[in-house]
């Protein structure tokens, strides 16, 4: 049982920023064409659905984060062994955001900056929010979600004033039928980044009134989940679909079409303010997740500043070397890391899990 506490309002801050993080920036759901926010709001219905099984084993486990939940359903050995597995997935997608983190500043204000030099200035505060500790990161959280909503609520006002909104760009709706649409929900937006709230199962421990996870968990993914399949609306309205769906961070061009006189002008920079906001968030709680289950798995409390150090260095390595172009980190991200990784851990080890616990708790209460 973990220490540290945090209120549902941070916890909601957290989860808000997690989701948000590189999800806003890039586009979610394009596959589906025109159809992207119908595909995104699928996808949320499906998270709601994930999150209520997070919840019941959260129930049913007291106060044990994901780590206990395993080695309580599966025994030791092969809890453990899926412990671990669990904590190396949250290494790897801590990565994965870093490099995309580190491919839009490249591609939008450091042209000639190292990456190298820019995954160091992000690893840095992550390193440091993470021996910090969650009951910072959450106040922290909480101050920063306001900059986001002002951010976002300006840029929608900017976007109207500066008429460039093509409502006509949504038509025909499901001009494909219905196919794209549900290919595009199954796995893809239901995955990311609505599945990913499964790290959360690490910090559920230290929410301070465990009754309110359930009720603040389903508000999260209802407020993300509109909010992204607006913002894909905005995209598509502004760009067009065909420059919505043929540009990596199609925000930064939608913001870049904001023209108000002579001197509103080039305000990309409010979504390369977000994404840092939102990718720093996201990769620090993925890898204050794997740290506090390593930290848990192995018993190795007193070493978590070490590990931390470790962690947090390996991240800024494997970032840089995990793949050789961006294109190529791009489809492996639609092609495989939804079918091979988020599926096995974001749905099917819980269902596993909690069709495991259903069945004890029912041949407990018979035996009694």
């Amino acid at each position: 049982m973990q220490k540290a506490k945090i209120n549902a309002g941070e916890l909601a801050a957290l989860m808000l920023l997690f989701e948000m993080g590189t999800s806003v920036v890039v586009g979610v759901g394009m596959q589906a064409k025109q159809d992207a926010p119908l595909a995104i709001l699928i996808g949320m219905a499906s998270g709601l659905l994930l999150f209520l099984i997070y919840d019941s084993l959260y129930r049913r486990h007291g106060n044990l984060s994901l780590v206990g939940w395993l080695q309580a359903g599966f025994g030791r050995p092969l809890g453990g062994l899926a412990a671990m597995l669990y904590m190396l997935y949250f290494f790897y997608i801590a990565a994965r955001v870093m490099r995309d983190f580190g491919a839009l500043l490249l591609s939008s204000i450091l042209p000639l900056t190292p990456m190298a030099a820019v995954h160091l200035v992000m690893v840095l505060p992550v390193m440091y929010a993470c021996l910090l500790g969650i009951e910072t990161i959450g106040r922290v959280g909480e101050i920063f979600l306001s900059i986001v909503v002002f951010l976002g609520v300006l840029s929608l006002l900017l976007l109207i004033a500066s008429n460039v909104l093509q409502w006509e760009n949504l038509l025909p709706p499901l001009e494909h039928g219905w196919k794209p649409v549900l290919k595009t929900a199954f796995p893809l937006t239901t995955t990311f980044p609505f599945g990913e709230l499964v790290v959360f199962t690490m910090l559920l421990p230290c929410l301070n009134h465990p009754r309110l996870a359930r009720k603040t968990g389903l508000t999260v993914i209802l407020i993300s989940g509109f909010a992204l399949s607006s913002i894909i609306t905005l995209n598509i309205s502004v760009l067009s679909l065909y420059g919505a769906e043929n540009t990596t961070f199609p925000l930064l061009r939608t913001l870049g079409k904001i023209r108000l006189g002579e001197f509103i002008e080039r305000l990309e920079v409010i979504a390369i303010v977000t994404l840092i906001i939102g990718g720093f968030f996201k990769i620090t709680i993925f890898l204050y997740a794997s740290i506090m289950g390593f930290t848990e798995l192995f018993h190795i409390r007193k070493r978590r500043r070490e590990l931390t150090l470790c962690l947090g260095a390996l991240l800024f390595l494997y970032s840089l070397l995990m793949t050789d172009s961006f294109i190529k980190h791009i489809e492996v991200g639609l092609k495989i890391v939804p079918l091979y990784l988020h599926l096995p851990f974001q749905v099917v080890l819980p269902l596993l899990l909690l069709a495991l616990t259903w069945v004890r708790g029912r041949v407990q209460a018979q035996g009694r």
